[in-house]
């Protein structure tokens, strides 16, 4: 009988109880105070009770002389025992990883260094409250703030939240100048403007359990989902996402980050790298033979200019320029703006240059590739 109240007792401490403190306002220290305080009474009421079951049933051996019935009791509190102890290593990972927050140590890694430089405040380490908190305070102290870096692996989902409403309510872009994955996507997607600097890449995962198991993470799902979409990212993409395990991280190639809208802009920073990424690469394979009467012999960058040199085989006056000429312009711009990333980077600044010479090194002619109407 007492066994049986004991169960009813820490089923509604650990069912109702847990619910009803994650559905209140409680700021997340005294929210994890008293998650810990109802899981601590749940375990000293089990570990109460089985001691009792345990002594009661030795007590009644001795007395009554009865064997049968004590060894029973016991068998059940050793099976209560060890639904105890399986119970304490399933304790949801985030009410332990909050009690280490509270002790200072960061399971995720040190709370982020924000800081200001001109008109960009920047996010450098794991989102958490404290992060959000500091955040909002830096922008009060510098409404001329545009811009908002970051450099994390993630975080906490709700301080990502924070993080990314007062981003769209300053209308801040964001640029991620490193890696940005879980929490940190968030908040790179809630701005209209996202850029990509050098290294840039972002990393995706589903959300991991909460402490009130899937009623939180179907919360926290829909909650990224509502995100995903606000940010125009395609359901599919969003599936994709849920999809990977919390576990692991989905970093998608460029190209697909591009089709989904979630990165719109380069910095010239990142121009000058995939220009000097594209010269190493033209490097290791010139001269490149197009056809019987030309190959490009040379690549070079000037700023955010990359310029390839064409070689006849021909002196310039054995070559039609004017008849040719449009048909090159319009394979240039098929080239350069029929592709995601080279599209995107025209758009951001890029020129490509294709300048034409003949055998002995006289200019031809040139086509500019400086605009993209299209979108791929």
């Amino acid at each position: 009988m007492n066994g049986l109240v004991t169960a009813l007792v820490v089923a509604v401490l650990t069912t109702y109880a847990v619910d009803q403190i994650f559905q209140s306002d409680l700021s997340e220290k005294a929210w994890l105070a008293a998650t810990l305080a109802v899981f601590g009474l749940s375990i000293a009421i089990s570990v109460w009770a089985i001691i009792g079951i345990w002594r009661s049933a030795t007590r009644h051996q001795a007395t009554a002389g009865t064997i049968k019935s004590a060894l029973i009791a016991k068998l059940f509190a050793s099976i209560g025992a060890l639904g105890l102890v399986a119970h304490l290593s399933q304790t949801p990972s985030p009410i332990v990883e909050n009690a280490l927050v509270v002790g200072g140590i960061y399971t995720f890694g040190f709370p982020a260094e924000l800081s200001v430089n001109g008109r960009t405040l920047n996010i450098d380490g794991s989102i958490t409250v404290e992060v959000a908190e500091q955040f909002k305070v830096l922008l009060g102290k510098h409404p001329e703030v545009n811009q908002v870096s970051l450099l994390s692996l993630g975080g906490s989902i709700d301080a990502a939240v924070e993080i990314s409403s007062l981003i769209k309510e300053r209308n801040i872009s964001t640029v991620a100048v490193g890696e940005c994955s879980s929490a940190c996507t968030l908040i790179f997607l809630s701005s209209k403007v996202r850029a990509f600097d050098v290294d840039a890449l972002l990393g995706f995962h589903s959300p991991s359990s909460g402490a009130a198991g899937d009623v939180v993470v179907n919360g926290t799902s829909l909650e990224m989902r509502l995100a995903y979409a606000d940010a125009g990212l395609s359901e599919p993409f969003a599936d994709k996402v849920f999809g990977t395990p919390s576990n692991s991280i989905w970093h998608p190639i460029d190209y697909v980050l591009i089709r989904e809208g979630a990165v719109n802009l380069f910095t010239k920073a990142r121009i000058r790298q995939d220009h000097e990424e594209s010269i190493k690469s033209f490097n290791e394979t010139k001269p490149l033979k197009i056809d019987e009467f030309m190959s490009i012999v040379s690549a070079k960058r000037d700023g955010i200019n990359l310029t390839y040199t064409h070689m006849f085989s021909l002196r310039e006056d054995e070559i039609d320029w004017a008849a040719m000429s449009k048909e090159i312009a319009e394979n240039a711009d098929e080239l350069i703006c029929g592709d995601a990333v080279s599209n995107l980077m025209v758009k951001s600044g890029a020129i490509y240059t294709y300048l034409y010479v003949d055998k002995t090194g006289n200019k031809v002619g040139v086509v500019k590739v400086e605009k993209c109407l299209n979108a791929v």
